[in-house]
Formats: C-alpha cells, structure tokens, sequence
C-alpha cells in the first residue's frame, strides 16, 4: 500500500482565497474556500488553512510540498501601497520613468492622463558613472559620491533602492558597485538592480520593472514571511514555494528577491490547471476562461502549451488602452484580463446607460446579498436574482446569501432609475456583463489567428461556470468543458507544477559565426543558473531532471520590432547559426507572407526557461452513476436564449456518476460555484467527474 503524499496549494485572489489539499499517490483532492482578508491576507490564509485541514483530519506535519499565489503584488502596485523606494540612475537619465516610450496611447484626446510613477522625482538620484552599449567602462563610480548619496538616502528614510544603470544588461560591474556601497553603508534597506531583475534592453521599460521590484519588494518579504509562520504553525516542515507569472514554482527566497515575477502568478496558476486537466482529458488545444470575485481572464492553449509573452502593463488608467500602465519585462502567460467578476459593480454612467465593473465590491464589503455593509449591486446580486446562485448552498451552505438585500441594491440603483422591474434590471447586469467578456474572448483569440468555433470553453473560477454557457453560445464555441473543483481549479494549478525559472539577456548583434560565441555564452550562463537554482528548490525526493527551452527575440537588421523564436535544443548544442537564420526566415514567411534574405539577421535578446518535472499527478476515476437522487429541486431561472424565466431542474453534482446524460434547462450545483446549462446544452459527464455541456444550437 502506498503512503500518501499531500501537495497544498493556496491562492489568494480579490475576493476568495482557494485552498486544495491533493494526494500525489491518488489523486485524491480536498477544496476549501473563504473570503480574502484584504487588510491582512495572512489571517485568511490562517483562518482557511484551518478549515482545510479540520476538514481533511490532517495537520501541517502531513504536507510535503505547500506552493503560493497571491495578488498581493499585484494589489500594493495599483494601490500604491508599498514602502518609501528610491531611484539610482546613470547621471542625466533620472527622469527615464516620467518620459516614458514618449509615445500616446490615444493619439486624439487632448486631456490624456498617463500613470504616475511609482517613485517620484524628489526620490530619483543621480551618480556620475557610464558605460557603453559594448559594455565598456567610460566613467568609473565615483565611490565617495555614493556614500553621500547614501547618508541622504536614510535622512529621507528610504525602505528600498532601484538601481538602473545605462547599458547595465551589457556589463552589471558598476550596478554592482553601488549595490554593494549601499548595502554596508545601510544595513537592513532592500535593493534591487536591474542587471539581475531584468537585464534587457530598452531603458524605460528595464527602468520601470526595477522599480516595480523594488517598490514591492520589502512588504513581499514581510508578506511571505508571515505566511512561512502561519504554515510553521500548524506543523508544516519544509520550504514554502511560489508559483510565478511565467508558470513555474520557485523557492520562496527567490519570490522575496524578484516579487515582480509573481505579478501575476495567480492566473497563471489557472491557466496550468487548465493544461494538467487538457492532457488527463485528451484535448490538447481549449480556451480558459477563469472568472472570479473580481477579475475574469481568458487564455489560448494549444497543443497543451500557453503562449508566454515578455511584457505586461499593470494599473492602466485607460481600460483596454496599450501603453496606459505601468510596462514590466518579465515572462508571464498571456491572457486578456477583464474588469469583470461577481463584485463587479453596476452603476448608470452620466448618459443614462448600464455599465458593470471594472469596480469591484471586493470582499469588503462584498456584494449586497453576502450581509456584510455592501449597499451596491453586483454581478453575484443579479445572478441571485435570476434564480443561478441557491441562498442557502453559496459556498456549500458556509455563507447564507440575502435576496432581498441584492434585490433592494439592484430596485434603488438600477430597476428605479430605469423605470423598468428587479428582474429586468438584473437580466441586464448579467447580459452586459457576459457581453463584456465575449468581445474581449473574441479579440484575444483572433488577434492569435484563431476561430473560436474549433475550441471548447474550460470554465473555472468561482463565477466562471455560472456565465461560460452564454459566452461559448454566443462564440459559436464547441462546448464548454468544467472539471471537478472548479471553484478553486487555480489552486490545483499549484500543485500540479513543476520548478521553472525563465531567463534573459540582451546581446544586441548579428547572428553569424563570429558572434556565436558569444550567443551561446549567454545560454551557457542562464542553464547554469537555473540549473543551480533546481538543485537548491526541490518539490520531490531523488534528482531533478533538468530540461531547457531556448528562445531569441530576433528581426531583419535595421527592422523596428522583433519576433520572438522558439529553437531547437540541438541547433543550440551544434552551434547551428546557419539553421537558426532559416528558421527565423521561414518563421517570417509563415507569420508576415514575406522574409528579406538580403537583410542580415539581428539577435536582441537570449532567453532560457530551465525547469524540472512535473509532479506525477493522476484524477480519480468516478464509479458508475449512483442511485443517489441526482436532482435536488426545481426553481425559476431566467436564460437569456428564452428571454424569460423558466422551472428548471437542480442537481446536485456530488451525486453525478460516470456516464451520466441530460439534457439543459438544468442548474448543477456544488460547493465552490455553481454551473448554468440553458435550454440548448446537453450535459454528459465523463469517467474523472469532468461535466461537458454541448451545445445543439450557436449563435454565429
């Protein structure tokens, strides 16, 4: 008999935080949820860690292996709650931040706002040292200098430090220097350079993700230190992990160094989730759509891979607008996050109109019907109202929800002004709502030359199963696939992730025999790195396999914007220069319609994800359909395709067996969310419990 082994993953979002307790040996999973704790999230990590383990009969001692998310990052940058951070720049280069890319993100609105900085002038300084685009040394630090700077620096009580140095990701020597300088003369300050947090090249956007990092950094470490106690507490023996934006789980002292890698890490975790149940299922290419208390985010996958993208804006003041954040370089999984959740508010807009979100009601107060103080409705108000969520069983019958209090925000907001009932008001919410997110599906996928019609829709989150139905109805979309503990599937991301860290280095040169050398020095570096850093964060017993991915940002010389190249490891073994350059021209040819031979081939950067395996993971399989009664009730339930309300069936999910057909009007109900099929959708379910809805008619 084999021992069981326990992998907990947690993450916090806006509104819940999701536990799941899974056994590697069987598969075996156990979900908790509670609401986020916004000022103090360790507390309802505490609070939910101990119904999780109340409910398993299991202490700390019993897990091997516990792995993060959070949007705690993500939180203090938008709200601008991180400590007093200052910036140390190249001599006549402290202002790269306010100047931006000096380019407009509305080119015809004469009132454009742009996003403040995180540091502001009077905390941006100057030293006098240079070094060239070849990495040459043409003014050295002036040492006394710095020790100035740094007596002024703790007048002015400063928590942390940027250092971003011109050409830096060429030669770190001097950000180095200063980095050292600063830390004897200042004990206890963090400090962040942007030759180790992101050494690439283009000033403004290296410049923003350093401070980025460093103004989270010393509230990261007090964060991550706080939950490393509260897993202590209750008998938890080894590491904490964290998963990161780009997908991959690191130790939490490499999270502490680089929290700007984590900006993101609680999608991306669904998005891992979506591809582990992808290959138990057999489909290797679906949509993601995880929709949560305050944001949803649809992704792409395809062929069991998500696409990763090198750049991510954070705290746009224009929504959807490119260029209105603040830009990082890092590697993150690319999805299209909407201002769209069950606390999304709804409110009239100056001109009479309905608009939902991106507001959020959060946790705090929450929406109307969860009785906390919230006044104003929501998403989760009108879906209440329109008979999806049942009263009594929100989160298993944990929270009591309050029609009548939705119904009053939804009549004193919505249905009065308009002149029109609850319900229809309601109905509105929920529609505008869905609309909202289906442009934007739409979008994400063509814009990746794709059709939503080959894809089925993978529901997730804790609203997405109640809302996946219309948007793959009105996508045209195959179906819609939701797996068992979808409610929290972010968290199943966690513990079914391998070790990843990903890589860059810049090399601005042709790619070519004298050059590569030099190119493959670089990967060289950044295996050997990774693979130092796999041997000190282990998640299983015996030796990690070691595997790399190898990229380059490559384009024509003299082109404006690079494409990035996945290559082959054995082109990079042979040193295969040639092979790279056709692969680049036929890549071109296939993407653009077009290549230019005659034009040499430009490398702007290297990159390396080095990442062990993943954990041997199997879902259990059902039995046969129970005797149990499969249906729990009848209640009225509106659906737009009848644009009316209608008796619909409720079932309970837990009793759902193997095998087991119906047909949709029907509202399938669990502990973690709650899954809406309308009158068109069939609903099978398959030998792992996964529920797929087909959908006998499409609107195209």
């Amino acid at each position: 008999m084999m021992t069981a082994k326990y992998r907990l993953g947690f993450d916090i979002g806006g509104t819940f935080t999701d536990f799941v307790l899974t056994d590697e040996t069987s598969g075996e999973m156990i979900l908790e949820k509670c609401l986020t704790t916004p000022d103090d999230p360790a507390r309802g990590v505490n609070q939910g860690l101990s119904l999780l383990l109340r409910k398993s009969g299991l202490d700390g001692a019993s897990v091997e292996v516990a792995i993060h998310a959070t949007t705690l990052i993500t939180n203090a940058l938008i709200e601008r709650r991180g400590l007093k951070t200052a910036l140390v720049a190249t001599q006549g280069f402290r202002d790269t931040l306010e100047m931006g890319s000096e380019v407009r993100y509305d080119l015809y609105d004469l009132f454009m706002v742009k996003p403040a900085p995180l540091i502001p002038r009077n905390l941006r300084f100057e030293v006098d040292e240079r070094i060239n685009s070849d990495g040459e040394v043409l003014t050295p630090v002036n040492e006394a200098q710095v020790i100035a700077l740094a007596q002024q620096l703790a007048a002015l009580e400063v928590r942390s430090v940027a250092i971003v140095f011109l050409h830096a990701y060429r030669n770190p020597s001097h950000e180095r220097q200063v980095a050292a300088i600063l830390a004897r003369e200042l004990p206890g300050i963090t400090i962040s350079t942007s030759s180790s947090v992101a050494p690439e090249i283009r000033e403004y956007e290296r410049t923003s993700t350093t401070a980025a990092n460093a103004y989270a950094k010393p509230i990261t470490a007090s964060y991550l230190d706080l939950v490393s106690h509260t897993l202590t507490e209750s008998g938890y023996r080894n590491k904490l992990y964290m998963m990161l934006s780009a997908g991959g789980v690191t130790g939490v002292d490499v999270a502490k160094e680089y929290p700007i890698r984590m900006l993101e890490s609680g999608p991306a975790a669904g998005v891992l989730a979506a591809i582990f149940y992808a290959r138990q299922l057999g489909i290797p290419s679906l949509v993601t759509f995880d929709m949560g208390g305050t944001t949803a985010k649809v992704g792409l996958v395809k062929e069991y891979e998500a696409a990763k993208s090198g750049t991510f804006e954070f705290g746009r003041v224009a929504r959807f607008k490119k260029g209105s954040g603040l830009p990082v370089k890092m590697p993150i999984i690319e999805l299209i996050e909407i201002g769209a959740g069950g606390g999304s508010i709804a409110a009239m807009d100056k001109m009479g109109l309905l608009k939902v979100g991106p507001r959020s009601a959060s946790a705090q107060p929450g929406p109307a019907c969860y009785g906390q103080g919230g006044r104003l409705p929501t998403v989760t108000d009108s879906n209440l109202v329109l008979g999806y969520l049942n009263a009594g069983y929100f989160l298993g019958g944990a929270m009591t929800l309050d029609e009548q209090a939705a119904r009053t925000a939804i009549r004193e907001n919505i249905a009065d002004p308009l002149n029109i009932s609850v319900e229809k008001a309601a109905s509105g919410i929920y529609e505008i709502v869905n609309q909202s997110m289906i442009s934007a599906m739409k979008v994400h996928i063509v814009e990746r030359g794709d059709d939503p019609r080959k894809f089925y829709l993978f529901a997730f989150g804790g609203a997405g199963p109640a809302h996946a139905y219309e948007l793959a109805r009105s996508a045209g979309m195959k179906g819609i696939i939701v797996p068992n503990g979808a409610g929290a599937a972010s968290a199943m991301g966690l513990v079914t992730s391998g070790i990843a860290f990903d890589y860059a280095r810049s090399l601005v040169v042709e790619v070519n025999g004298q050059t590569w050398p030099q190119i493959a020095a670089l990967f060289e570096e950044m295996v050997t790195e990774g693979t130092a850093l796999l041997a000190g964060v282990k998640l299983s017993q015996g030796p990690e396999e070691v595997k790399v991915q190898y990229q380059l940002d490559v384009r024509h010389k003299g082109q404006g914007h690079e494409m990035t190249l996945d290559i082959p490891e054995e082109l990079v073994k042979t040193g295969d220069y040639r092979g790279i350059c056709e692969l680049f021209y036929t890549t071109h040819r296939k993407k653009f319609g077009h290549e230019h031979r005659h034009l040499a081939v430009q490398l702007i950067t290297c990159r390396a994800t080095v990442s062990g395996h993943d954990p041997d993971i199997r879902l259990p399989r059902l039995h046969a359909p129970r005797t149990a009664q499969i249906q729990k009730g009848k209640r009225r339930v509106y659906f737009p395709e009848l644009k009316d309300f209608t008796l619909t069936p409720i079932y309970d999910r837990y009793a759902l067996g193997a095998g087991m057909a119906f047909d949709g009007p029907a509202i399938i109900e669990e502990k973690e969310c709650t899954i809406v099929v309308g009158p068109s959708g069939r609903v099978r379910v398959d030998e792992f419990g996964t529920i797929f809805i087909d959908i006998a008619s499409s609107i195209t």
